[in-house]
């Protein structure tokens, strides 16, 4: 973390210099300073589970936590009018009751020319083609957990040729490593038993196509397909799974790594042994959304199919687990300003039989996908909490602590609404059914029937020029989590530093 934020620092002052036209302006011009204290009180075990997740893991899921944060940035946007455009972000923090008492939440620098950009460092980035303030969270990459620190290059929106603006493709690669390996070595129960790991590489790339042009027709649809994959590092008790020797493996970090993190197809782990698989553990979902605009209101539906290997990216057993969602934004009014509902089914995950070739069975079966698992390295987390949906319970809540998901077989329904009654107050509510089976392999004796409820109200007075306060309150009835209720109240501060050379 220390190396990202000086070299983070470092790319930050250099993209400024280069990028920055001769009008006299300094380099803090266009930046944001925003400090922000916040404190969650609770009468559970836990925080009710609205209260802590989907914030990018800024919050603790502690019953009783807070933070204080700094951060330094500066968007993109207050380059709109220029050909190059460039950003940068610090962000740290200090937190009670939480996986790290200080961290460098965000430390990144960005710049784009055209429609091309790259990204160095941690930053928060949204889901893709969803609302994230209301969403339940996405099914491969959310906004649940802290971000990963990368080096990711993009390329928006541009128009085939020949298709006249009505057919357009966007795509985004990159690779970048976690950070929370020696909080997992720290946090794990049993360190000469469990499985674990750290340093652990991340890869991640998405290609977008959009049907459409609003100037013309007020319907759109956007499809693609997003894929993630963690490979290399060291991981440690590795007994069982076909290695011989030290349970303690370094896997390769060359460039045929790289690759095969980019083409998992040919590839295989040691581990594999007689019945390959791809090498590392690579996972995605495709995207898609149709969306129908107008100058007073809009409606979309999205669909979200996750996989976790070849059966369910290639439709082999049809289309069981998904996410579906309806956002709706209404005619201006001073009660409500979008209505989203959600089901999410992760039930199926390919059938609940698996098992390879072999010479007496020659047809395969593979099922139990066993989503966020893997047989390497422990689960689709960073720092505890689960890099997708939060709905699929993430390890932080595991006692005694373990990296595994002991839940991510459940149906739900998720509601979220927001609004604005006037320009000072905005307000979100959110509600979530959730039918819960455990895993397959360690199915709960009863389904878990949960239900979490949250509203918050967010005041930026008028008087208080560049202040806001908000406070939610927030009630899980869970037989997983348990049965909590939790405030929290959240108060920031912005200043805009700007200075200009003098001129002669």
């Amino acid at each position: 973390m220390k190396k990202n934020f000086i070299l983070s620092l470092l790319a930050c002052f250099f993209i400024h210099t280069v990028c920055a036209q001769n009008d006299g302006a300094s380099i803090i011009d266009g930046t944001t300073l925003d400090i922000e204290v916040s404190g969650t009180a609770s009468s559970g075990e836990n925080a009710p589970l609205w209260l802590s997740s989907n914030k990018y893991g800024i919050v603790s899921p502690c019953a009783n936590s807070s933070y204080e944060r700094v951060n330094f940035h500066r968007d993109m946007d207050n380059d709109s009018l220029r050909l190059w455009k460039r950003g940068y972000g610090v962000d740290i923090m200090l937190s009670q009751n939480a996986q790290s008492s200080f961290f460098i939440h965000q430390a990144y620098a960005e710049m784009e020319w055209k429609k091309l950009g790259i990204l160095i460092g941690a930053k928060e980035r949204g889901i893709d083609l969803r609302n994230d303030e209301l969403t339940s969270g996405g099914l491969s990459h959310g906004i649940n957990s802290a971000p990963i620190p990368m080096v990711l290059g993009e390329i928006d929106y541009f128009s085939i040729p020949g298709m006249h603006n009505w057919l357009k493709v966007k795509g985004r690669l990159g690779y970048g490593m976690t950070t929370d390996g020696r909080w997992i070595e720290n946090w794990t129960a049993d360190k000469n038993t469990q499985r674990y790991r750290s340093n652990i590489l991340y890869h991640e790339k998405a290609i977008y196509f959009k049907i459409g042009r609003e100037d013309k027709f007020p319907l759109t649809f956007d499809i693609g397909l997003q894929m993630m994959a963690q490979f290399g590092g060291t991981c440690y008790n590795l007994e069982g799974r076909g290695i011989e020797g030290t349970t303690t493996r370094h896997f390769k970090e060359n460039l045929n790594a790289f690759w095969h993190a980019f083409w998992p197809m040919g590839s295989s782990d040691e581990t594999d042994g007689a019945y390959q698989n791809a090498a590392g553990n690579t996972l995605g979902s495709y995207n898609m959304r149709l969306q129908w605009d107008t100058d007073n209101w809009g409606i979309g539906a999205y669909f979200e199919r996750f996989f976790e290997d070849h059966s369910m990216l290639v439709v082999q057993y049809g289309i069981y687990d998904h996410l579906l969602g309806i956002e709706a934004r209404l005619p201006k009014n001073n009660i409500a300003s979008h209505l989203l509902i959600e089901h999410i089914s992760t039930k199926d995950q390919s059938g609940a039989v698996y098992h390879d070739e072999t010479a007496n069975i020659p047809e395969q079966l593979a099922g139990r996908d066993n989503y966020y698992n893997h047989h390497i390295y422990s689960g689709w987390q960073h720092w505890g909490m689960a890099i997708g949906n939060p709905l699929l319970t993430s390890p932080i809540y595991n006692t005694p602590h373990k990296l595994h998901f002991y839940n991510n077989r459940l149906q739900a329904w998720h509601i979220g609404i927001d609004g604005d009654p006037c320009k000072e107050v905005h307000w979100v509510a959110k509600a979530t059914f959730s039918r819960n089976w455990g895993t397959y392999a360690k199915p709960f004796d009863e389904i878990a029937n949960d239900q979490h409820y949250m509203v918050s109200a967010q005041y930026s007075p008028a008087w208080a020029k560049d202040w806001s306060g908000t406070l939610a309150f927030a009630i899980s009835h869970s037989e997983i989590i348990g049965n909590t209720t939790g405030a929290q109240l959240t108060v920031r501060k912005s200043i805009y530093p700007s200075f200009r050379k003098r001129r002669k």
